[in-house]
């Protein structure tokens, strides 16, 4: 059951590849702010930033072996890395990603939306598939 390397469909295929974006933009955002703050910023950033990474690595080795609760995490994540840019892109004075150009959060805040959506229709996918097998 948990065993198979490759999504059964499209919507898994899709959520998986949305959450690998998604941990591309999160590398991405880190590295721009490591490269840009003062050291005990980067420090906070880093500290911050890293349980996000290894958690959405994680997520995606279990979507890949099919299991329906690494979908519900990564929407959860989606949802997350939403709120924290709403809130850090409402703060101009922050030295963490505050004051980025509109297009900046609005893609952000796009990739975690879909990646909420189709987390969620992946894990409805995979469960209603192993209710089948069962």
């Amino acid at each position: 059951m948990g065993r198979r390397i490759r999504p059964s469909n499209l919507t898994e295929r899709t959520a998986i590849a949305l959450l690998a974006v998604f941990l591309v933009a999160v590398v991405a955002a880190l590295a721009i702010t490591v490269s840009s703050v003062t050291p005990s910023v980067r420090l906070l950033a880093v500290a911050v930033v890293t349980p996000i990474i290894v958690l959405t690595l994680l997520l995606l080795s279990f979507e890949l072996r099919g299991r329906s609760w690494s979908y519900a995490g990564a929407a959860v994540l989606g949802a997350l890395g939403v709120g924290l840019r709403l809130v850090i892109s409402t703060q101009p004075q922050l030295e963490v990603g505050g004051g980025l150009p509109l297009y900046v959060t609005v893609a952000y805040v796009a990739l975690g939306v879909l990646v909420v959506a189709t987390s969620l229709g992946a894990f409805r996918s995979v469960r209603r598939d192993h209710r089948r097998e069962s």
